[in-house]
C-alpha cells in the first residue's frame, strides 16, 4: 500500500512540474497576435492630402502677382491718357527715360536729343552755363520719365535736335529755366513757335517780340534790335564791337550768331 501511495505522489509531483512549462509558454502563443497588431499600426497615413494642402498657399501668391501686373498695366494706360491730354498740336508727343542732361537747354530722352523750345541757356563755358545745367539735372536727373511735346511750327528741328517743351517730374523745364533767371527767352522765335502764346512764354516777353522786328533807323540793321549796328559794308566781327550776348535775328548779315541760337557774340 505504501508503494502505491508513493507512486501516486510521484505522479502528482511530475504532473505539476510538467504543467509549469505549459503555463510559461502561454504568452508565446499570444505573441504572434501581438506582433500582428504592431504590424498593422503604421497603416497608410494620410500623407497625400497633407502634400496637396502644402501647395495650396501658392495660389494666392500667383493671384497677387497677377493683381500687381494688372495694376501696373492700368498705370501705363492712365499715363498714356495723360500724354494725350498734356500734349498740344499734332507734332510728335512721346514719353521716355532721360538718358543724360547735355547742358542747360538740351537733354536726351530715349536717346533723342531734345532742345528746349523758346528757352536758351548759356554755353557750358560761359557764365551760369554750368549752373543752368545743374538746375536741369536737379529737376530732371537721368532715369527720370519725361514727356516731350514737339513744337508744331518747328518740326525741322535745330541741328538734329527736336525742338520741344519738356515736362519732367511735374514741371515744365522750359519755363523753369526762364523763371530761374539762368536762361533767356529766344524771342526771335516767338513768331515761329507753337508755344509763343502760352502763359509762360508771354510772361517772359513773347508778346514783345514783334516790335523788335520793326526797323526804326535806316542806319541800323534790323537783325540787331537790342542796339544800333549798321549793315555791311564793312563786315563786322565780334571783336569789332563792345557788346556781348545780344539778340540776333536772321538774316544776320554780320554773322554774329554762328550757331544760330539767336544770341550773338556769346564768347
Amino acid at each position: 500500500m505504501k508503494l502505491v501511495f508513493v507512486g501516486i505522489g510521484i505522479v502528482i509531483i511530475i504532473g505539476t512540474i510538467a504543467a509549469i512549462p505549459m503555463l510559461g509558454t502561454a504568452p508565446e502563443t499570444e505573441s504572434p497576435v501581438t506582433n500582428k497588431v504592431i504590424e498593422k499600426e503604421p497603416e497608410p497615413p494620410k500623407i497625400e492630402p497633407t502634400i496637396v494642402k502644402e501647395h495650396e498657399p501658392e495660389l494666392p501668391v500667383i493671384q497677387q502677382v497677377e493683381k500687381e501686373h494688372k495694376a501696373e498695366q492700368a498705370h501705363i494706360t492712365s499715363y498714356s491718357d495723360k500724354i494725350e491730354t498734356d500734349c498740344s498740336g499734332n507734332a510728335r508727343c512721346f514719353s521716355g527715360k532721360v538718358t543724360s542732361v547735355i547742358d542747360g537747354d538740351t537733354i536726351r530722352v530715349n536717346d533723342h536729343s531734345i532742345r528746349f523750345a523758346l528757352s536758351s541757356a548759356p554755353e557750358l563755358d560761359e557764365p551760369n552755363g554750368q549752373t543752368a545745367r545743374i538746375l536741369i539735372d536737379t529737376l530732371c536727373p537721368a532715369d527720370s520719365e519725361a514727356l516731350v511735346d514737339e513744337d508744331d511750327d518747328q518740326t525741322q528741328g535745330s541741328y538734329g535736335r527736336i525742338l520741344a517743351v519738356i515736362y519732367c517730374n511735374d514741371v515744365n523745364l522750359n519755363e523753369e529755366l526762364l523763371d530761374s533767371g539762368l536762361g533767356h527767352l529766344a524771342s526771335e522765335f516767338c513768331d515761329d513757335s507753337e508755344f509763343a502764346s502760352t502763359k509762360w512764354a508771354k510772361k517772359h516777353g513773347c508778346q514783345d517780340s514783334e516790335p523788335h522786328r520793326i526797323e526804326v533807323d535806316s542806319d541800323c540793321d534790323a537783325s540787331y534790335p537790342d542796339f544800333c549796328i549798321p549793315p555791311p559794308p564793312p563786315d563786322l566781327d565780334c571783336g569789332d564791337i563792345p557788346q556781348k550776348r545780344f539778340t540776333v535775328l536772321q538774316p544776320d548779315p554780320h554773322r554774329f550768331d554762328g550757331d544760330k541760337d539767336g544770341i550773338g557774340c556769346e564768347s
